[in-house]
């Protein structure tokens, strides 16, 4: 009986699911050969896996290990494994990325010639030219005035070499060429054995995607398509892009139907949300308090994935942590020299957190490496952070800031291109009337961006060209929180006091629901600090639920029915901060505390 070979289905197939799963392979390798009782065998695996020149196809290792040896002045080793990986990887990529991995070899060189200047150990550069001099002034171009550097006096302040002096342009190229590193692997025809991981992951997700299904048909969940044809066309519409037209689950109709007669105006009476039980609600399964800090902590959220935590305290000292015990991510701490208004994480590369600080700088900290990078963004007129927000789609940050810190009826607003590291649009916008807070939201694919204002005016922008495309007028006095629906056909909006309420974005601006969540105050009267802001609000990621936190506790509330599911353990002072990724929330408080919990819907 002929071999069975791999199918070129099985090669052609995206590797990236297979490449992550390297480590699991390996161990499964390792159970099988300590089963059959090749102890020989699994020696000459150890041996070669401790010599893995792909290192475990990592590519933060990658860059650590070629940037190590050129800053390490080992000219013969860096050239030696660029080679290597130009054989073992880059020969298989399309003709078009040769350029791309000869700009990074140029720019490897360029940081090993910086580093032997820095190191003050000129004569490697001495020995480095006469073995490869010749080769680099073949290319001639901006390669000529290198060629000499070993004989000119600080390189540094010469504008021709500056720039590779800079901790910036070290920052820079790492993350490029990480980023790079990280594309070409998908490119990789793998062996069947990784795609086994592969299919055993897809089939938990299936199963996820299922159990999820039968919670929702067991809860007689409906979700009723609208008609297009019965909606009037609005300018919001361009700019939500590709996500399916429903109504939202999320937030029942406060009338069953509205007579073209009887919307007149905004102002009229339209109901409220209906107050029976919930069809499925949220309940804590798991609750646990970290004692990171030693003072009060002003901000904390999740990553993008909720692996990490970044959080930051009264002693400007930021940590990043994992809430999970088994957890092998590293902690870092770092003791900032400034001071932060602002936080927010990439939601494209996880490892990469946002720092706005007081001055108008934009630091970059890869979590990775524990290097951080920043950029002036200041627009001087309006030196006040507002909000920061971070595209799902791209690695783009929205900003928003005021001419003073407590009033934002003078506002300007900034697209920031944190992969080209440039600003993308930036435009002041039209004043409104006397306000005092304004929040932010991006939608799915950041082309449209909802400024909240305090007043109860909700700003519509398109973030491409930051032209205003829609305005809604809710007369909700003290919004503080405001976030797309799951199908973005309506906008939910939070104020101070716990009132809830719709807009649909493409039915003439109507409030389509409306509900208040009991905040269990005295006498129905909030007080200053149980006012809710936009730090203590957070919705879950599928809109069925929402956190706040007035007070000194998390309480979670079901927005159909505004019925009030669970909540959290008492810190020992205020909440500073919440936030909810996945399955589990956040929150912060001034006694340097920080409980997650885990939910179960029920």
């Amino acid at each position: 009986m002929q071999p069975i070979s791999p199918s070129a289905a099985d090669y052609i197939k995206s590797a990236k699911a297979g490449i992550e799963s390297v480590e699991y392979i390996d161990d499964l390798i390792r159970e099988y050969l300590l089963f059959r009782g090749f102890k020989d065998t699994l020696k000459a695996l150890e041996v070669d896996l401790q010599g893995d020149h792909d290192k475990g196809f990592n590519a933060e290792k990658i860059v650590d290990e070629l940037l190590g040896m050129a800053t390490g002045l080992d000219a013969d080793g860096l050239l030696e494994y660029w080679q290597y990986m130009s054989y073992r990887f880059f020969s298989h990529l399309s003709p078009k990325y040769h350029r791309t991995t000869r700009m990074f070899e140029k720019r490897l060189i360029r940081l090993f010639l910086v580093s032997a200047i820095n190191a003050d150990k000129r004569e490697k550069i001495r020995q480095f030219m006469d073995k490869h001099g010749k080769a680099l002034g073949q290319q001639g171009g901006d390669w000529i005035p290198w060629l000499g550097l070993e004989y000119v006096d600080e390189p540094s302040t010469r504008p021709e070499f500056e720039a590779h002096f800079s901790d910036d342009w070290l920052v820079s190229l790492r993350s490029a060429l990480t980023d790079f590193i990280q594309t070409v692997f998908p490119a990789m025809a793998v062996p069947r054995i990784m795609l086994f991981d592969k299919d055993r992951r897809e089939r938990e997700a299936l199963q996820n995607r299922l159990k999820i299904c039968e919670e929702q048909l067991s809860g007689e969940t409906k979700i009723k398509a609208l008609e297009l044809s019965c909606m009037s066309s609005s300018l919001v519409e361009d700019h939500i892009g590709g996500v399916a037209v429903a109504w939202s689950p999320n937030l029942k109709p406060a009338t069953a139907e509205l007579a073209a007669d009887s919307i007149a105006t905004i102002d009229q009476s339209l109901g409220v949300i209906q107050t029976n039980e919930p069809s499925s609600i949220l309940k804590v399964s798991q609750e646990d308090v970290f004692l990171e800090h030693n003072s009060g902590i002003n901000l904390a959220m999740f990553s993008a994935t909720g692996a990490l935590i970044a959080s930051y305290d009264d002693e400007s000292i930021l940590k990043i942590w994992s809430p999970d015990l088994a957890s092998t991510a590293p902690k870092l701490k770092n003791e900032l020299d400034f001071t932060v208004n602002a936080m927010a994480w990439d939601k494209k590369h996880t490892h990469l957190l946002y720092l706005y600080d007081e001055d108008g700088y934009l630091h970059t900290l890869n979590t990775n490496t524990n290097l951080m990078s920043r950029q002036l963004l200041l627009e001087r007129r309006h030196p006040w952070i507002q909000s920061m927000q971070a595209s799902s789609a791209s690695s783009t940050l929205l900003t928003v800031s005021s001419t003073k810190p407590e009033g934002t009826s003078d506002l300007s607003v900034l697209i920031w291109d944190a992969n080209a590291n440039k600003t993308i649009a930036s435009k002041r916008l039209a004043p409104v009337a006397e306000s005092h807070g304004v929040c932010a939201a991006l939608n799915h694919n950041g082309n449209l961006a909802a400024l909240a204002y305090n007043t109860g005016q909700v700003r519509l922008l398109d973030t491409r060209t930051l032209e205003t495309v829609a305005s809604i007028s809710t007369k909700q006095k003290g919004l503080c929180s405001a976030v797309f629906s799951l199908d973005e056909d309506s906008l939910m909006v939070v104020t101070e006091t716990g009132g809830l309420t719709q807009w649909s974005l493409r039915r003439d601006s109507q409030m389509t629901a409306e509900s208040s969540l009991s905040m269990g105050v005295d006498g129905g009267v909030v007080s200053a600090d149980s006012r809710l802001d936009y730090e203590r609000v957070a919705f879950t990621p599928d809109r069925e639920s929402i956190v706040i936190a007035p007070k000194d506790q998390c309480l979670v509330f079901n927005v159909d029915s505004a019925a009030l599911t669970d909540t959290m353990r008492r810190h020992k002072d205020l909440v500073s901060c919440v936030d909810f990724v996945a399955d589990r929330s956040l929150s912060a408080s001034e006694d340097g505390t920080i409980r997650v919990a885990r939910y179960r819907k029920v």
